[in-house]
């Protein structure tokens, strides 16, 4: 596919009530059962950072290991830039170099 079919225009997503997210140009009754099942299986690891309460749930389990000692600081500071800027802050974390300026 051409990134042109590939793109959608705001006003075509709102003609056609969709997200302009497409899985595939075929129907659901036209997918084998391993096709559906990999749809499935990558939507159900999808929806725990869809969940609101997800991204808070995983800095208070930081936080709560950070006082009981189980892990170090780094690490739970890792996971606060993780969870406030998302895969971002995970390329920015990648790319540190300590001592360097």
């Amino acid at each position: 596919m051409s990134n042109e079919q590939l793109t959608v225009s705001n006003d075509e997503k709102k003609a056609n009530g969709t997200d302009g997210i497409i899985i595939s140009d075929r129907p659901v009754w036209e997918h084998t059962f391993g096709e559906l099942f990999a749809i499935l299986g990558k939507r159900l690891i999808s929806l725990p950072s869809k969940l609101f309460g997800f991204k808070p749930l995983c800095l208070l389990i930081a936080t709560w290991l950070l006082v009981r000692g189980h892990i170090r600081d780094w690490i739970w500071f890792s996971v606060l830039v993780i969870v406030l800027f998302g895969v971002v802050g995970l390329k920015v974390l990648a790319q540190w170099r300590l001592g360097e300026k």
